[in-house]
């Protein structure tokens, strides 16, 4: 077993009821660590069902809970195997701590499900196993089709009360399959479930670029044999070209106003960075001019910096423009190949791929170059990264299963996981919200 949580802190929050129909106490149970780090042992027991509520939703939502939770990089999920409990309930005082105890668990999910017809009604009571206290208890309802969307809810619950912390469990991802035999744009829930094609052209589509409304996905499609920049507004399905000049139109990146596109174009033979208007293509102004390819632009989250990979001093290096004085400073100086950067949601540090003795791996820099770390290692390829809305997180392309899989990883790399585990084919993915 992994090593389990030393040191947790436990906290009084006076007046800070949990909101929902089952009630909850005031107090909280937090850890007191960095998700990665020493992970709170804590045991989700199979849900309770009401009236002999359907066993397939049951499993869907115990599955995707766990799985949910697991995935944060916050807890050892104990094995239902080594669970002593036969026949306990889920409120107060209708089943044994001991049980819970003598497995190990600092902390107790439990659920239960009702259905009536077609509507399920979740409930999730979380328990601090020393003191038996019940620290959180919330109810959700809605469709049994949506038992997936309930787990996720109940896992937003659970971690809030162990942690303070909020969740990415609600957010949604866009990528590049291959699975139909050609490189398509994907939409699916963080965690691989729900896909659906944004494009079906039949050819080869990359690169896709959440806009920051959500509503919108820039990608690059050579459906008219040229590389030529798309947007695709997801809510009415409709689709524009954004700019189709001559050579590569690519890389877009959203501007976090939204008014502005920056991309790469190869006009004028080697590859530069550009910025456009977001709705009629119109030059704004050209980033970078000659000195070898520069390609891969990506906002600061105040529109201050560009940060791109560039090769002008030899090799491919990580490059910060900044907006207001047009100067340029590089801000990587390890290793020969470094490229893909994208700058964390707080603005003070760039994740970016770079070439080592192991293959492609992950890496994060502060922006002043400062505080390089590694965060992939020793396993295949890792490219593509991305960050989740609140900086924890950060998620990837991988080989290391031998086919390329989209993984997510806490920010210090600690944690990993698969999001896309056993399916080969998915590369770029992009984080949204």
């Amino acid at each position: 077993m992994r090593r389990i949580l030393s040191t947790l802190a436990l906290a009084l929050l006076l007046g800070s009821a949990v909101s929902g129909v089952v009630p909850a106490e005031a107090g909280s149970f937090l850890i007191s660590v960095n998700p990665g780090g020493k992970e709170l042992p804590l045991a989700i027991p199979a849900p309770m069902r009401v009236d002999g509520a359907d066993g397939k939703v049951a499993d869907t939502l115990w599955t995707t809970l766990r799985r949910d939770l697991d995935m944060t990089g916050y807890f050892t999920i104990i094995d239902p195997a080594a669970y002593v409990e036969k026949d306990g309930d889920v409120e107060p005082g209708t089943f044994q701590l001991n049980d819970w105890r003598v497995v190990g668990a600092a902390a107790i999910a439990k659920t239960r499900i009702t259905v009536e017809g077609d509507t399920l009604t979740g409930d999730v009571f979380v328990y601090d196993v020393a003191t038996g206290e019940k620290i959180a208890g919330k109810r959700y309802t809605g469709p049994t089709s949506d038992a997936r969307r309930i787990a996720h809810k109940m896992a937003d619950a659970v971690l809030a009360a162990l942690t303070g912390q909020t969740s990415f469990f609600g957010t949604r991802i866009t990528a590049v399959g291959s699975g139909s035999g050609n490189k398509e744009i994907y939409l699916m829930d963080f965690d691989g479930y729900g896909k659906r094609a944004v494009t079906r052209n039949g050819s080869i589509n990359l690169s896709p670029a959440w806009s920051p409304d959500g509503r919108q996905i820039a990608f690059t499609s050579y459906k008219r044999n040229n590389p030529d920049l798309y947007v695709k507004d997801l809510v009415s399905g409709a689709s524009r070209v954004l700019s189709a000049k001559e050579g590569i139109n690519t890389g877009a990146a959203f501007s976090p106003d939204g008014t502005k596109v920056a991309l790469t174009r190869s006009t004028d033979g080697d590859s530069d960075v550009y910025i456009i208007d977001a709705k009629s293509g119109a030059d704004i102004k050209r980033v970078t001019t000659g000195g070898g390819i520069d390609v891969s632009p990506a906002w600061s989250p105040d529109g201050s910096l560009l940060a791109f990979s560039s090769e002008r001093s030899g090799g491919s290096q990580i490059f910060v423009y900044d907006m207001s004085t047009g100067k340029t400073r590089r801000i990587t100086h390890a290793g020969d190949f470094n490229f893909d950067p994208v700058f964390s949601p707080s603005g003070d540090r760039v994740a970016f791929v770079g070439r080592s003795d192991s293959g492609f791996n992950v890496f994060t820099v502060g922006i002043d170059g400062k505080g390089m770390k590694v965060i992939t290692q020793d396993q295949g390829d890792n490219e593509d990264p991305s960050w989740s809305p609140d900086g924890r997180y950060l998620m990837f392309s991988s080989t290391r299963n031998g086919k390329s899989e989209i993984w997510i990883s806490t920010s210090d790399g600690r944690h990993q996981s698969p999001v896309t585990p056993g399916e080969g084919g998915w590369t770029q993915p992009s984080w949204g919200r």
